[in-house]
């Protein structure tokens, strides 16, 4: 009778214990085809993983420790389902632990990984952070990513949420570290305020180069954005303002030894320190499963970097839950200074306004000072 009773009382114990936790394994699959015209080396079509969005594999749990508290992790690693490897580290975009507690907001540290708040701007980009979307015309400064850091996010106030962010370079000189990867002390914070079909968001952050300063406008610089949405049935309208600065810059801290690229700016042309970036757009719901977006990109760059505009169309096609059929395509049109591409391209010598295409072969994505460029891609996303 005793053995009885301990096995039921193992049992309880065990099932409270499930009860109490839980593991999840998730993770998406985007794969497509892309062509795009306008670089020096002609037209390219490519098989691509990602253009609608990154594919990525992990797990997430809880672990209610009572009170109203649960222990919450995240591991979570970009894929690049072409060819079956890591882009990056295995779990680079996210390997937290924290707590969560629905009066007092969430806490979590570690690698934050895709998680830097900059990233959050992904709603307030009409194109969701597509590959022709928000961070095309900031050379991907909308998407960094911190490790070494630590977050908290409050509960939401009467349609109002906080987040803020640090992370440490973890050397001798805690003003430094190394960008883009593992890069120097960030910081950054975020309000989110939403009501009825009206949601507003701010975001500011901060990313330092190795020596702790803002020298590199899209690697080592500033960042305010605020923008919003509003529904309206069927239709939801975007629209957005950032503000990049980095008072540092110099032909030096970002050419380097780089003498070809520098040698190439344009009359009057050399490293910027700010720039401005707008953009509107829309999506209308035709159908619960078809979706069109149309928006357009503006920005303006200073010391003569001169001016790009982007115009996208795309549309979305449920085919089910969790699987979907996208498209979009892109004109960029570049000033007679500019030479911006589609790719997203961090910024370094060989792919930004300083390479020179005729005589560089490293900088083949980006077209000639005051060319466009043209792009479309077509693929499925699924998810689990």
């Amino acid at each position: 009778m005793k053995k009885v009773v301990l096995t039921t009382s193992l049992l309880a114990i065990a099932a409270a214990a499930q009860a109490q936790s839980s593991v999840t394994l998730y993770g998406r699959i985007d794969n497509g085809i892309q062509y795009e015209n306008g670089s020096p080396q002609g037209h390219k079509i490519a098989a691509e993983s990602g253009d609608w969005g990154c594919s990525w594999f992990g797990m997430q749990g809880s672990e209610d420790i009572g009170g109203g508290t649960a222990v919450i992790f995240q591991l979570e690693g970009q894929l690049n389902t072409q060819n079956g490897t890591s882009s990056g580290a295995l779990f680079g975009r996210h390997a937290t632990v924290g707590l969560t507690n629905e009066n007092y907001g969430t806490f979590k540290l570690g690698n934050l990984g895709a998680g830097e708040l900059q990233q959050d701007s992904w709603a307030l980009d009409p194109q969701l952070m597509q590959r022709y979307a928000i961070s095309t015309l900031t050379h991907g400064r909308n998407w960094p990513g911190i490790a070494n850091g630590f977050e908290y996010t409050s509960p939401k106030w009467f349609g109002l949420t906080l987040k803020g962010q640090y992370d440490l370079s973890n050397n001798t000189n805690w003003n430094s570290g190394v960008l883009p990867a593992g890069q120097g002390r960030s910081d950054a914070i975020e309000a989110i305020y939403a009501t009825g079909p009206l949601e507003v968001r701010v975001i500011y952050d901060e990313l330092r180069s190795t020596q702790g300063n803002f020298n590199n406008l899209y690697a080592a610089s500033r960042s305010i954005m605020g923008g919003g949405t509003y529904t309206l049935g069927p239709v939801k309208l975007w629209a957005g303002y950032q503000h990049l600065n980095a008072p540092q810059a110099s032909d030096a801290s970002v050419f380097g030894t780089d003498a070809v690229s520098a040698a190439n700016l344009p009359g009057g042309v050399s490293a910027p320190t700010s720039a401005d970036h707008e953009w509107g757009g829309a999506a209308w719901q035709v159908t619960p499963a078809a979706t069109i977006t149309g928006a357009v990109y503006h920005t303006n760059v200073n010391h003569g970097n001169g001016n790009a505009t982007m115009y996208t169309l795309a549309a979305t096609y449920n085919l089910s839950k969790r699987t979907f059929l996208y498209t979009e395509a892109a004109y960029l049109h570049n000033s007679s200074t500019s030479n911006i591409d589609l790719g997203n391209d961090s910024w370094g010598p060989n792919n930004y306004n300083g390479a020179n295409n005729t005589t560089s072969g490293a900088g083949a994505n980006n077209p000639d000072y005051g060319h466009s460029m043209t792009g479309v891609f077509a693929g499925i996303m699924t998810a689990f």
